[in-house]
């Protein structure tokens, strides 16, 4: 049996030699929307829990629109070209409008990087920025969420009339899923409040790791959702959003818009329906990839598809990820909690929380419980220190010695879809 995985900007492939009776799943969408620009038309005219987007578009003030960053994927520009089409159309100007990319405290893009994500036409035509968390004087508070988060927001969000949260929904790994009110928060959100949010996704001694309800595919009860909603709802604006899935293309398979929790669910809904697939047990081995560039554009965005890819091994089995890694770590904060090895993480974070300790502590747990050989482009000793090994050519024969077909699966894209064991299923996929 031979098979690709995607890997970077490219694919490698996978050959296990004699083997015949592997399960493969994450390499089947749902198909596209026939016709995007009639479906998104519809969308914002028959939104869920609002009234028609036209309707509410004030007649002066600030637009603010809220985009994701590369890192969610090349469906963005086109849906953002076609929302700015229709607010010109309902006689919105472009000096009215700023775009703003949600970073969070993700890094910025350059100039070739956003000309790809979203188009030399809408950047030469309209007002493009990126959000920095980092900027005191670019935030203003807006209040305190009941988790006791305090808000601080991009000035320019926070004195819009309207803000339009255009984002993709896919699985995350402790928010539940992403986009809607993420765009929000932390996407427009002040490091401390980023800060604040975050940290309700570890244990009240943070050092035992993750809190049970963060994790992928859950809301109900999520901490860190209900905070990220409450603080979206402390902005003054009227919210409008928009929620699409994408294929591994970047081609719309569902759009939706309307009210940003109710609109937001939906597409939830979607995704869940579309992107999880059964496993009547465990297996004792997983090979997959996180999907390529931008889903393994650096470990930090990795150890998502590694994290979901878990929920299907069996403890103590095989992981054998893809995952490039192309720009490194990704995230000083988690390079340093793992600076004196892995023994070394629980204690770290003990000491002293810092942005990425939830994915350190998420990551010590992986590989506390599994094998796990990265084929990656870091370097072997940093593989090392963070509780992996590298996977070289060669292994593969070595490792699934032993292994019985079908206690392997593979997963093509480990970053977009999700298992979920059920009881009495027949493991189809």
């Amino acid at each position: 049996m031979r098979f690709a995985l995607r890997y970077n900007d490219g694919a490698f492939d996978v050959d296990l030699a004699g083997r015949g009776d592997i399960r493969v799943v994450g390499d089947s969408y749902p198909a596209p929307l026939a016709d995007p620009d009639r479906s998104f038309s519809e969308a914002l005219e028959a939104p869920l829990g609002a009234k028609p987007l036209r309707k509410i578009i004030p007649p002066s003030g600030k637009i603010s629109v809220l985009i994701s960053d590369l890192t969610r994927g090349p469906s963005t520009g086109r849906m953002l070209a076609r929302l700015l089409r229709f607010l010109n159309e309902q006689g919105v100007a472009p000096e009215r409008v700023s775009v703003i990319l949600a970073l969070g405290m993700h890094r910025g893009s350059d100039a070739q990087e956003l000309e790809a994500h979203l188009g030399a036409e809408t950047l030469g035509r309209w007002k493009v920025v990126e959000h920095d968390a980092r900027d005191p004087l670019a935030l203003v508070q807006v209040g305190t969420t009941p988790a006791g988060t305090p808000c601080f927001f991009n000035r320019t969000v926070a004195e819009s009339a309207l803000v339009v949260a255009l984002g993709t929904v896919s699985f995350h790994y402790f928010a539940g899923y992403g986009g809607g009110r993420k765009l929000i928060l932390p996407g427009v959100a002040g490091q401390d409040t980023i800060l604040a949010n975050h940290r309700l996704s570890l244990r009240r001694d943070p050092g035992e790791g993750l809190s049970a309800l963060c994790r992928a595919g859950n809301l109900d009860g999520n901490p860190v959702h209900e905070d990220m909603l409450a603080g979206a709802r402390l902005l003054e604006a009227r919210l409008f959003a928009i929620n699409s899935v994408s294929d591994d293309r970047g081609n719309p398979v569902f759009v939706n818009a309307g009210e940003i929790d109710t609109s937001h669910k939906a597409a939830c809904d979607f995704l869940s329906k579309n992107f999880r697939f059964p496993v009547h047990r465990r297996y004792r081995a997983v090979i997959a990839s996180a999907g390529g560039v931008p889903k393994d554009i650096n470990l930090l965005q990795s150890h998502k598809a590694l994290r979901q890819a878990s929920f299907a091994l069996d403890e103590g089995g095989l992981m054998l990820a893809a995952a490039a890694c192309v720009e490194g770590v990704g995230s000083e904060s988690l390079t340093g909690a793992f600076e004196h090895g892995r023994q070394a993480v629980s204690d770290t974070v003990r000491k002293r929380y810092t942005l990425n300790s939830q994915t350190a502590m998420s990551t010590y747990e992986l590989t506390g419980r599994f094998s796990i050989y990265l084929k990656s482009m870091l370097p072997d000793d940093l593989v090392e220190r963070f509780g992996m090994c590298p996977w070289k050519d060669g292994y593969i024969d070595y490792l699934l010695d032993g292994v019985a077909d079908e206690d392997i699966l593979v997963i093509a894209n480990a970053s977009s879809f999700l298992p979920i064991e059920q009881a009495g299923s027949l493991g189809l996929g």
